[in-house]
């Protein structure tokens, strides 16, 4: 179903029943996911994460020629430093004071959006909402309809409010909904270009390096889009004559919209990891372009040098924690069985009815293997470390420095290439080196709250059930 004749789309608790508090094992995740619809849990103490709002900043930010402005306090925009620190583009705040939330903003909004058209000359202006906004109810579509007749220029509010989702996800369905509806042309005679959109929303430059190499190896163009991408290239992204996203959990819903919408065939393909998800993701891209030949001779020219690497087995007889993306664990817990590691507990930002495949492809795996659903949620995570003592922590997100204060070799894959044949060659440098470069840690004192150890949590909580603050919902 196309949701581009709505001015909003439904939150993903209301489309596909997502959950984002969960704490259990693999089996028992499973079987709660198995039904038409997902029961929702609560966390009743969460810690701070990222949020619908911080995660629609971060698909917007890099994108060239644009203006984002998060129209609320000074904080939520604060948080673009953080969460899109590879951003291009420059982050504006309306800084709502006071004064502002009971008198009404509009004329303040009026007042940024001129100066930056006037200033910056963009392209396009995108307007991020936020709690404030939505709790005074401005009438920000009449500021808009007002300024884009006078500039020219299109005006595009993101309708995140921080309230009716706990899903950070979420906030890239609504950033990419806006691009969908309002950047994203109709080519009149339905003709199609030779070139690939490739969806990225939260990946690095540096992780999705390994993808368009292999691309330029096989003289296929390609349109890096909404991240790192360009006003232009959005505008042409329904000229293309396929798609593929680089993580399905968060850029599936482009992906169908552009198919059903624009005529956009959805390319649907392993994760781009290790030997088999590359070997297999390039196969298929070939295959749309017709580029087989080339194909088959990049791939066994990497196969005899990765079968040497994947021999050397570097995590024999190790215990690994894997935090990442859904569709991508299939592929990392693979590529750590070959590596000749044993996955010994799990950490994912969500599930839904559409991502739950990807847990019955985890059957490798014992089903009595810890798993957290969360963004963040650290204090969860550092409390299965705690009970399941892995030697090493593989992380796809950056904080991951909580587990070494638990005597855990941390191993962060948010700023090497993740993707393609060099994906592999970088992941297992990671796990080398962090043996080498992790200095030794003491490890808290399990009789005592007072330890003088590093650990950043007390043993008191350690010692609890990791599900203590995780309830079902109930209405």
């Amino acid at each position: 179903m196309s949701y581009l004749t709505e001015r909003k789309i439904p939150t993903r608790e209301k489309r596909l029943s997502t959950i984002s508090h969960f704490n259990g094992t693999l089996e028992q995740l499973k079987n709660e996911s198995s039904g038409s619809e997902i029961k929702q849990k609560i966390r009743t103490f969460s810690q701070i994460n990222q949020d619908e709002i911080t995660s629609a900043i971060s698909a917007l930010a890099s994108i060239k020629h644009a203006a984002v402005i998060v129209h609320g306090v000074q904080g939520c925009a604060a948080s673009n430093i953080f969460f899109n620190a590879e951003g291009e583009t420059t982050v504006y705040s309306t800084n709502l004071q006071e004064k502002d939330t009971i008198l009404g903003s509009d004329a303040k909004l009026h007042k940024a959006i001129s100066k930056i058209v006037e200033e910056v000359n963009p392209k396009v202006v995108f307007i991020v909402g936020t709690p404030v906004v939505a709790i005074n109810n401005d009438d920000v579509n009449s500021v808009i309809f007002e300024l884009e007749d006078e500039f020219n220029i299109k005006i595009i509010y993101i309708y995140t409010d921080g309230f009716k989702t706990k899903s950070p996800l979420s906030g890239i369905d609504i950033a990419a909904h806006g691009i969908l509806r309002n950047i994203v042309e109709k080519t009149e005679d339905g003709e199609k270009s030779d070139f690939l959109n490739i969806i990225t929303f939260s990946e690095t430059k540096k992780s999705i390096e390994g993808i368009t190499k292999l691309l330029d190896k096989l003289n296929i163009e390609y349109n890096l889009l909404p991240r790192f991408g360009s006003v232009e290239g959005l505008k042409n992204a329904g000229r293309a004559k396929a798609s593929v996203v680089l993580s399905e959990d968060e850029g599936t819903y482009f992906a169908q919209e552009l198919e059903e919408n624009f005529g956009v065939q959805f390319i649907k393909t392993e994760s781009p990891i290790g030997l088999r998800g590359t070997t297999s993701f390039l196969r298929r891209v070939a295959e749309i372009f017709g580029k087989e030949a080339e194909a088959e001779k990049i791939i066994s020219e990497n196969e005899a040098e990765i079968q040497k690497l994947v021999t050397d087995q570097v995590l024999s007889g190790k215990k690994v924690f894997l935090d990442g993306n859904l569709s991508d664990l299939p592929r990392l817990a693979t590529l750590t069985g070959r590596l000749g590691g044993e996955v010994a507990g799990l950490s994912v930002k969500s599930i839904d009815l559409y991502n739950r495949s990807f847990l019955q492809r985890l059957d490798s795996i014992s089903p009595l293997v810890p798993v957290i659903v969360g963004s963040g949620q650290y204090f969860e995570k550092a409390n299965a470390l705690s009970k399941i003592h892995p030697d090493y922590y593989i992380s796809q997100n950056g904080n991951v420095g909580f587990a070494a204060d638990l005597g855990i070799l941390p191993v962060s894959l948010q700023n090497l290439v993740l993707f393609g044949y060099e994906g592999l060659f970088q992941i297992v440098n990671a796990i080398k080196n962090a043996e080498i470069f992790t200095s030794p840690v003491t490890a808290p004192d399990s009789e005592s709250d007072t330890e003088t150890s590093k650990n950043l949590y007390l043993s008191s909580w350690l010692k609890k059930s990791g599900s203590w603050y995780v309830k079902q919902e109930t209405k």
